[in-house]
């Protein structure tokens, strides 16, 4: 007998674990990737089956080429995967001064090519299926202190609506365009107080509106090459 299961990349800490909380509460067995946050991912996997379902959890570096075949070969042979969270991601400043290609090679391997070869992976292990990717509002912009970052956010944008195209009617993917929702490592809730003042509707959002995006999706099978965007207007 099969389990539905959920993978959730990066699902240790922050949106990632935030995502896999909601899952287990729609009774979605999860697998659970980390890379270096073994004492959260514990703590999280410890969570997630209080709620009443299983927790798997994988480390693997998603940097290395074949991350995603390697991700699949760990699942447990009776779990069903019908869910694919792409979240795993690094957030590093950069711009046209840095020298060399190190830093866009660091976030084309995990922001890109780590949902690449998933979603690939994904459409041989299961016949059918639906693939949410964690974007970043800024796709719609085109100014950043952030290039490398930004560049490959866009990317996966790009993939996300090309592969709605090309999987369906098996497949279904959606991606999610988080805004003001958490602020990054060093900062607090004022910075992003402080951002707000500049979009349309002067607040910030909150982990409920991402999981309640991550649901609704789930919940809509007539939804494919959509983005949501959560950031109270920030992409006008």
């Amino acid at each position: 007998m099969k389990h539905k299961a959920a993978i959730v990349t990066g699902g240790a800490v922050r949106i990632g674990k935030s995502i896999a909380l909601r899952l287990a509460r729609l009774d979605y067995n999860i697998v659970l990737h980390y890379h270096s946050s073994e004492e959260e991912a514990q703590k999280t996997k410890s969570t997630i089956e209080q709620l009443g379902v299983l927790c798997h959890l994988v480390q693997t570096n998603l940097k290395e080429p074949e991350a995603g075949p390697a991700l699949f070969e760990e699942i447990p042979k009776e779990w069903e995967i019908e869910v694919l969270i792409n979240n795993a991601s690094i957030f590093q400043m950069s711009d046209f001064h840095d020298p060399g290609v190190e830093r866009l090679d660091q976030h084309y391997a995990i922001n890109f090519r780590s949902p690449y070869s998933l979603t690939k992976s994904f459409i041989r292990h299961s016949k059918q299926g639906h693939i949410i990717n964690l974007l970043d509002t800024k796709v719609e912009e085109n100014h950043t202190e952030h290039l490398d970052y930004l560049l490959t956010k866009k990317l996966l944008k790009d993939f996300t609506l090309i592969s709605a195209r090309e999987l369906g009617p098996d497949f279904r993917v959606n991606g999610i365009a988080p805004g003001l929702i958490l602020p990054p490592e060093g900062k607090d809730n004022d910075y992003l107080l402080k951002k707000a003042e500049e979009i349309p509707l002067e607040t910030i959002g909150d982990l409920t509106q991402i999981e309640n995006a991550v649901e609704f999706l789930i919940k809509n099978p007539f939804l494919t090459g959509q983005i949501l965007y959560i950031n109270g207007g920030e992409h006008l």
